[in-house]
C-alpha cells in the first residue's frame, strides 16, 4: 500500500525573472544572495538560465527562461515574473510518485532524474516540486557543500527565510478544499487554520522540515490584488518570499534609499511588502516577528 511522502526540509523556492544577472546583482547587494549552482539548460523541463541561490538558511531558484516553447517561458508569459515553485526534498522519491499516482495526482519527471513536478490543476493551482537530491552533494549545502561567502556587506541582513506563501482560489479550490488536498498529498504538520483569515494573512500554514510553507486566500479583484500583492492577475499560485531581518526600521530606511517601493506596512507594524516592480517582479514579506504572529 502507497503511503504520502516525508519531507526532510524545504529545496528551494522559484522566481522567473527577465534577468538573471540583474537579479543576482541587485539581491546580492540588498540581501547578501549568492549563486551555488548555475546552469544554462536547454532541457523542454528546465529551460532556463540560472540557479540555485543562497540566502541566510535557504535556496531560491532565480529563473531566465531560454526556451520559448518551455515550460518557464510559458508561465512567464501567462503570470509575469516573481515566485512560481516550492520544492521540497522528500525521503523516497520513487515511494511519492507512487502515492500520487494513488490519488490520482498527476506529475511529470522522472526518479532517475531526482526531481518530479505535480499538476498544478491537481494541486489547486499550486506549482510543486518533489526532489530527492542525494547525488548534489557538490553544492548542496544540507548535504555539507560549503556555501559561498556573502558578497561584500549586504544593505539588510536576513538571518532566515520566515515563510513561502501561495495564493488560493475559490470554487473547487478553496482554502478548506486545498487544505485538505495538501494534507492528503503530504500530510505535514499544521500550525495554524483560520479558514476566515483576511486575505492579507495566511489561513494555514505547515512545517517542512526546516521552514513554513503557508497558505493564503487569494483576494476577488484585480484592485484588491494589487494594493495587496502588487500584481493585478487574480489566481491560485506561488507567490511570497518573507524575509526574517534583524532590524526592519533599518531596512524601511534601505528601501527609501534604494527606491524600492513599499507597498503596504511599516517597521512599526513589524511587517513590510515591498512592490515586486522595484526587485524584479519578487514579491517579498519583510519581518522581524516570528512567522506566529500572522495567525490570526
Amino acid at each position: 500500500m502507497p503511503t504520502p511522502p516525508t519531507v526532510l526540509w524545504t529545496f528551494h523556492g522559484s522566481a522567473l525573472v527577465h534577468d538573471y544577472d540583474a537579479a543576482v546583482k541587485q539581491l546580492g547587494r540588498l540581501i547578501g544572495l549568492r549563486p551555488i549552482e548555475f546552469s544554462d539548460s536547454t532541457d523542454p523541463l528546465i529551460a532556463r538560465k540560472g540557479g540555485m541561490t543562497w540566502i541566510a538558511d535557504n535556496s531560491i531558484e532565480l529563473v531566465q527562461p531560454t526556451v520559448p516553447s518551455g515550460g518557464p517561458a510559458k508561465m512567464l508569459a501567462r503570470n509575469g515574473p516573481g515566485m512560481f515553485c516550492f520544492a521540497v526534498h522528500v525521503s523516497n522519491l520513487k515511494e511519492t510518485t507512487e502515492w500520487f499516482d494513488h490519488i490520482g495526482v498527476k506529475w511529470v519527471g522522472s526518479v532517475e532524474g531526482c526531481f518530479i513536478f505535480t499538476h498544478p490543476k491537481d494541486t489547486a493551482g499550486i506549482y510543486l516540486e518533489w526532489s530527492q537530491m542525494d547525488g548534489r552533494r557538490e553544492w548542496e549545502p544540507r548535504f555539507g557543500a560549503k556555501v559561498p561567502p556573502v558578497p561584500g556587506k549586504p544593505l539588510i541582513n536576513v538571518m532566515r527565510i520566515d515563510h513561502w506563501g501561495a495564493l488560493v482560489g475559490n470554487g473547487p479550490t478553496d482554502p478548506e478544499a486545498t487544505f485538505n488536498l495538501m494534507q492528503k498529498m503530504w500530510p505535514a504538520p499544521v500550525l495554524w487554520k483560520n479558514l476566515d483569515a483576511p486575505h492579507d494573512k495566511p489561513y494555514t500554514a505547515f512545517w517542512a522540515g526546516d521552514g513554513v510553507f503557508a497558505l493564503y486566500r487569494c483576494p476577488e479583484s484585480a484592485d484588491e490584488m494589487e494594493r495587496l500583492w502588487g500584481i493585478r492577475d487574480v489566481g491560485p499560485r506561488q507567490h511570497l518570499m518573507s524575509l526574517y531581518v534583524d532590524d526592519l526600521k533599518s531596512a524601511e530606511a534601505v528601501f527609501k534609499q534604494e527606491g524600492i517601493r513599499i507597498l503596504r506596512g511599516s517597521a512599526k507594524e513589524g511587517l513590510i511588502i515591498t512592490h515586486p516592480a522595484d526587485l524584479h517582479g519578487i514579491i517579498i514579506a519583510w519581518t522581524d516577528k516570528a512567522v506566529g504572529h500572522l495567525a490570526s
